[in-house]
């Protein structure tokens, strides 16, 4: 039998889920901070790429670190004011199964970040 329940039970014990209530509530007072990521996160998706856009105006391009962390992108922007508006904290965006985690790409204009990867490309099968 290969779905053994007590290992599988084990595994569920063992394996710690991505990100809990507690571990928010944590990093809230951790940073002594009031208030959770201020900043507009949305995906896009073309037939080759997947792309996160994030909206920083006024953000320096050195306040701002990505990275992929198993199947999250992780955004982190140091916290700042900008006209009257606080910007900073930290999202994370899943990726889906479809998506390659190498090749990431960067770039950052006009206070709008684009992280761009590519889509695995689909299998062509051969019909006989």
């Amino acid at each position: 039998m290969g779905n053994d329940p007590m290992k599988l039970i084990n595994e569920f014990f063992q394996s710690r889920p991505k990100r809990t209530l507690l571990d928010s509530i944590d990093d809230a007072f951790r940073k002594n901070s009031t208030f959770a990521a201020s900043f507009l996160v949305d995906v896009k998706e073309t037939s080759e790429h997947f792309k996160i856009l994030a909206e920083l105006p006024g953000v320096p391009k050195e306040d701002i670190n990505v990275e992929i962390q198993g199947d999250d992108v992780i955004i982190h922007v140091k916290e700042q004011q900008h006209q009257n508006r606080r910007i900073g904290g930290v999202k994370s965006v899943s990726l889906p199964h479809y998506v390659l985690r190498k090749n990431m790409k960067a770039m950052y204009k006009h206070g709008l970040l684009e992280i761009q990867l590519d889509k695995k490309k689909p299998k062509k099968i051969e019909i006989e």
